[in-house]
């Protein structure tokens, strides 16, 4: 059976499908289309299966011819897009169902001709990829970094106890408290109701912020209050508003530090002293700021080559990543569903998270891109190099590593296409030049929750 195929590509990685089926295709399909749903049905009169295609015309009328196109469209689409012949660069995206344009109609007296559209993967080149020069901030790990780092691993390692009887709640207590938004009558709102939540008092790790209004509690006390937002409150939906709420201070604990030498080898018997701790902290400081500061550089040269030929994103792919990273932190907060709802609705339609988004993708792709204009390939002795690196950091066996590394006989592609990265990585600071920038502190590259 013959139809004719007609692909259009659109802006922004869009595409159109057109089908023609001419009348006696479109007959043939539709006589194969009503036979096989016959099969299934059964009408007064005739033995199942067995009625007349006129009768089913005449018994189910709108219905069926409903049914009929959108058979023909859903097969003949499916079909289409699975052939070994059908063009890459014209595959769906996996988010992008192909949707109907306009309203098709069936007749069967005529040609019949109809469209979908959705998405597919962005067809662009890299034309210039070396040669830039960007600018890259400088920094240094300082003793006053290690000590702050050294405060976080005290508090962590401190001795968490009850504070005694009558005492009140004070800035960097650890407390429990149940707290609900409140009615102007004072009548509680019950889908807001929050059962033994606990935190660092002062820390502002609390939906509400309600820090100041309940420290001077004591353990059992219930206190109502009024809370007023400012407008660029960093929670869109407190912003501008004013809340009534209810706290009750359900438990009061107070941290316990341990000495200098004991908090060394709480955290590794390899440790001694507070020194050999300081010194394995500076360390790691500045292997993650070595980490960090490669990674802005190769980051800045892909914002180059990013902003000379930006690369299309489908409105499907932008959409799908901004809603896995809304719903990844809508999880993680462990919010209702209420909560959650109002939660993705602002964040979706949040225009500067859109931009960072799409620079998210856009670099992603430029990244992918370059890889195969650049033919770069992983040979096997990168691959055991990368197995033995990853061996003599965990500790395993190089055997041990090569097999958790590969699923049915074949390597795992998230190593493969790491490698490739790493490749990549190289080149773009071979062939362009970081020239460094104003010198930064090692907060400003890895800023502190406060």
């Amino acid at each position: 059976m013959a139809v004719t195929q007609e692909i259009t590509h659109l802006e922004n990685s869009a595409v159109r499908l057109t089908f023609t089926y001419n009348n006696e295709d479109l007959r043939a399909k539709y006589s194969g289309v009503v036979n096989g749903i016959a099969k299934d049905l059964r009408i007064n009169g005739f033995r199942k299966g067995k009625a007349p295609v006129s009768v089913l015309e005449r018994k189910l009328g709108k219905a069926l011819q409903e049914d009929v196109l959108n058979t023909i469209i859903a097969n003949t689409v499916n079909d289409a897009i699975k052939d070994e012949g059908f063009p890459k660069e014209a595959v769906p995206l996996p988010y992008s169902e192909p949707q109907v344009e306009g309203e098709p109609k069936l007749d069967l007296s005529g040609d019949f001709v109809f469209s979908v559209k959705y998405d597919a993967a962005p067809r662009f080149t890299v034309d210039r990829w070396e040669g830039f020069e960007v600018e890259v901030e400088t920094a240094e790990v300082t003793d006053a970094d290690v000590e702050s780092e050294l405060d976080i691993i005290r508090e962590r390692n401190a001795i968490v106890m009850d504070k005694e009887d009558g005492a009140a709640a004070e800035k960097g207590d650890v407390v429990t408290v149940a707290y609900s938004e409140l009615y102007e009558d004072g009548g509680e709102i019950t889908s807001s109701k929050r059962e033994s939540f606990t935190f660092t008092l002062g820390s502002a790790r609390n939906f509400f912020r309600f820090d100041d209004e309940i420290t001077g509690m004591k353990s059992g006390e219930t206190r109502d209050f009024q809370k007023s937002y400012p407008a660029d409150f960093d929670e869109p939906e407190l912003a501008g508003k004013t809340k009534r709420l209810r706290v009750k201070l359900t438990a009061v604990k107070r941290r316990e530090l341990p000495d200098d030498d004991e908090l060394a080898q709480d955290v590794d018997e390899k440790f001694n002293t507070i020194a050999d701790l300081r010194q394995n902290i500076r360390k790691s400081l500045e292997e993650a700021l070595e980490t960090s500061l490669h990674k802005t550089k190769i980051d800045r040269i892909i914002e180059k080559i990013v902003e000379q030929d930006p690369p299309p994103v489908p409105e499907s792919m932008l959409s799908m990543e901004m809603f896995a990273s809304v719903d990844q932190g809508a999880a993680i907060l462990n919010m209702r569903d209420e909560e959650k709802r109002l939660f993705v609705r602002n964040v979706m339609e949040n225009e500067e998270l859109k931009l960072k988004t799409r620079k998210k993708i856009q670099a992603a792709l430029v990244r992918e891109k370059l890889i195969n204009q650049l033919n770069i390939e992983v040979s096997d002795d990168e691959l055991d190099k990368k197995y033995q690196d990853i061996a003599e950091k965990s500790g395993r066996t190089l055997e041990a590593v090569k097999e958790a590394y590969r699923t049915d006989g074949k390597i795992n592609e998230y190593l493969t296409d790491g490698i490739k990265q790493e490749r990549l990585n190289e080149l773009l600071l071979e062939k362009n030049t970081i020239k460094a920038g104003k010198k930064v502190s090692f907060v400003d590259i890895f800023p502190k929750n406060t």
